[in-house]
């Protein structure tokens, strides 16, 4: 169970502590100042980290049906439930197999549960429970074949209808859908549409959104819209520049919307906002220093917080328009809100906003490295990764603009390290990026190729 305990150890046991008996006290005051100081600041923001198993991943997702009762997955194939507002949260059934990406329930008793493979084997990509998450039901094979890839993301707009999304990484669009409470699953074909399907909204079972990566040769970020029950889509937004997903989107309200871009050659962050109801879309710049977004929500039209990188997440009071750093939910991937005064968030680990927090950020871990060499290169580049959990590695060399110049590597790897080789001869010379990003995480390397 995670608590203040495991946030910060400070351990003296054996240690030489240099100088006067005075500069020892003034430095154990220092380290106690400031520890007092990231607590106040945990709770004067009003979140805090909710107990539940130790997470091996990132939590990617999260559902509340009401007040007491939700479901989180995470990418170490654990599914976990709370009956108590989200205080405590235990486990429910973890299959290491399968990264679990998206929940989304019915009811307290019927939900779904996507993931994707992690061994090639194509099971459990989609699972269902009608009993509270006691037992699950293997969904895969009565899904299209290219289907089985992954379900990035649900929606359940009805009893009867849900509609499922994906995937991030095979540049090969697709939306499942049922109409009788998931015994049958259709599928339709976005290709036309999109290179990538990442998050769905719908508002009944005929109008919706899909956020992802915009057709090629751009792959910029894009929102798409229905209203024929994903029969025929026509573009909400789409961006100007290369290799972005649209990545999140909320609805707030009737006629207010909020989304976030993730881009892979590691940019400036952006939201879009849209305060008619999803028809047009305005883009926001959050920071001007590279940042990788993936989660995004408000609690109310001006308070919101969005996050997807390692070392912080974003506060906004003005309703998107600016943001300041706040050491919350490292690595977000999803924020749900329940009603006007509770929010939760998920990441690192499981985190609730209710106006009373009262623990620090504990960092969130590294689940890949990337390493290339030489640089400047002139010939052969040598690519190194490594990975702490077996996921999806998609490791690939971008020009300056972000355009796509060639994929390395596309495939599910088990935990280990990897070397690839890139014959950079007939590149020109200028600015490249190696960017590798994963289920759970992304790095880029910044190239120059030389003559």
């Amino acid at each position: 169970m995670h608590t203040i305990e495991s946030a910060v150890l400070i351990n003296f046991k054996n240690k030489k502590i240099p100088g006067t008996a005075m500069k020892t006290k003034q430095s154990l005051c220092l380290i106690l100042s400031a520890f007092i100081c990231l607590i106040s600041l945990a709770q004067n923001n009003g979140w805090k980290i909710c107990n539940s198993p130790v997470f091996n991943s990132r939590v990617d997702d999260i559902f509340m049906v009401n007040t007491q009762t939700g479901y989180a997955v995470c990418g170490d194939g654990q599914i976990v439930k709370t009956n108590n507002s989200g205080e405590d949260w235990s486990l429910l059934i973890q299959d290491n197999s399968i990264y679990c990406r998206s929940v989304e329930f019915i009811n307290t008793q019927k939900g779904f549960v996507g993931g994707f493979p992690r061994t090639g084997i194509t099971t459990n990509i989609l699972r269902r429970t009608t009993d509270g998450g006691a037992t699950w039901t293997d969904l895969t094979q009565q899904l299209h074949p290219r289907a089985r890839k992954g379900i990035c993301g649900l929606a359940i707009p009805d009893s009867n209808t849900i509609y499922g999304g994906g995937n991030w990484f095979e540049d090969s669009a697709y939306i499942i859908k049922s109409t009788d409470g998931g015994n049958t699953w259709n599928f339709i074909d976005m290709r036309p549409y999109a290179t990538s399907i990442i998050d769905l909204f719908f508002i009944n079972k005929d109008i919706g959104f899909a956020t992802g990566k915009g057709p090629q040769p751009l792959e910029t970020a894009i929102i798409l819209y229905t209203t024929d029950g994903g029969v025929t889509w026509t573009t909400k937004f789409i961006n100007d520049i290369t290799n972005e997903y649209c990545w999140k989107i909320q609805r707030l309200t009737p006629r207010i919307y909020f989304a976030s871009i993730e881009d892979l050659p590691r940019r400036a962050p952006k939201i879009l906002r849209s305060d008619d109801g999803g028809m047009t879309w305005t883009l926001h710049l959050a920071d001007s220093a590279p940042y990788n977004v993936e989660g995004i929500g408000f609690i109310d039209p001006r308070h919101g917080w969005m996050g997807g990188d390692v070392n912080t997440s974003y506060e906004s009071t003005d309703g998107g328009r600016t943001w300041f750093r706040v050491p919350i939910c490292l690595s977000m991937n999803r924020v749900f809100k329940v009603n006007d005064t509770m929010l939760f968030a998920s990441g690192n680990q499981i985190w609730k906003y209710k106006g009373e927090g009262i623990y620090p950020a504990i960092p969130a871990p590294r689940y890949a490295s990337l390493l290339t060499h030489p640089n400047p290169v002139n010939d052969v580049l040598t690519v190194n990764v490594s990975t702490a959990i077996a996921t999806r590695i998609s490791l690939q060399l971008l020009d300056a603009s972000g355009r796509r110049i060639k994929m390395i590597d596309n495939t599910d790897r088990p935990k280990g390290s990897y070397q690839f080789y890139v014959n950079t001869d007939l590149l020109p010379p200028g600015i490249y990026y190696v960017v590798l990003k994963t289920h759970e995480d992304k790095q880029h390397s910044k190239i120059v190729v030389t003559r």
